[in-house]
């Protein structure tokens, strides 16, 4: 990998992370669809795999319910995880060649649910027997391009959790996530050394992009910016669907 190709990935984790600091998420969403426009899917689901693990540790480890948090979100960390594994196993170092399909679908749906303010709701009495079910949904999804952000976000939002519980929630399901997500790269021989060494270069521009977007956060309106993220969410979903059908 030539220094242009390192400056570019270190200037995406700087936006990404500038992204995750003014919204809560959106690290390994961004680095993925802009990174897997030049790369294969399984490639920058390696880079992203340890500026992801800790910046989720600092996001979960923020708002003094984590204990609470972890036991409500172990029945769906739980299958998520073993879904993940199994699908990252059974799919090997190359990944399908659907994969670019598949996200560009998340890309789509995620993007346009946020520019609809789609938000789901589902009753008390609903949650223990769907929690698995979206769960193992997510680890599919995240063991194919990398996130599970579809249909995990609009699950937690429909449980209806308060903001701060929310933020600390999804770190504490990312984390999970993102932790399985390097040991079943590095089991199926993806993660390697120089593609390590590349993630573990990458954390330092992630974690000053979520210190300037916390930094953000405070001066300017993060509905304003979520719906330009959104809006860039759908193009990329667009482009990566037409690159997949072409």
């Amino acid at each position: 990998m030539g220094i242009g190709e390192i400056a570019f990935g270190m200037a995406v984790f700087l936006f990404a992370g500038t992204v995750k600091g003014v919204a809560g998420l959106g690290l390994p969403t961004i680095a993925i669809a802009i990174l897997s426009l030049g790369q294969p899917i399984p490639e920058a689901m390696a880079m992203i795999a340890l500026p992801a693990f800790v910046t989720n540790i600092w996001q979960a480890s923020v708002g003094g319910r984590f204990l609470v948090l972890l036991r409500r979100f172990l029945p769906l960390i739980l299958p998520l995880v073993a879904t993940l594994s199994l699908t990252v196993w059974f799919l090997g170092r190359k990944g399908p060649a659907w994969a670019m399909t598949v996200l560009a679908l998340v890309l789509i749906a995620y993007g346009a649910m946020g520019l609809a303010r789609f938000r789901p709701r589902v009753p008390g009495d609903r949650e223990p027997l769907l929690t698995p079910v979206i769960g193992a949904v997510s680890g599919f999804v995240a063991g194919i391009i990398g996130v599970p952000i579809v249909p995990l976000m609009p699950w937690l939002q429909a449980i209806e959790l308060k903001p701060d519980e929310l933020v600390q929630g999804l770190g504490i399901v990312l984390c999970a996530t993102s932790l399985t997500l390097t040991l079943s790269l590095a089991a199926v021989g993806v993660l390697d050394l120089p593609r390590a060494t590349l993630s573990l270069g990458v954390i330092a521009p992630a974690m000053a992009g979520m210190w300037i977007g916390q930094n953000i956060r405070r001066k300017l309106s993060v509905e304003q910016f979520r719906t330009a993220v959104y809006i860039a969410l759908l193009l990329m979903g667009v482009y990566a669907l037409y690159r997949s059908l072409a």
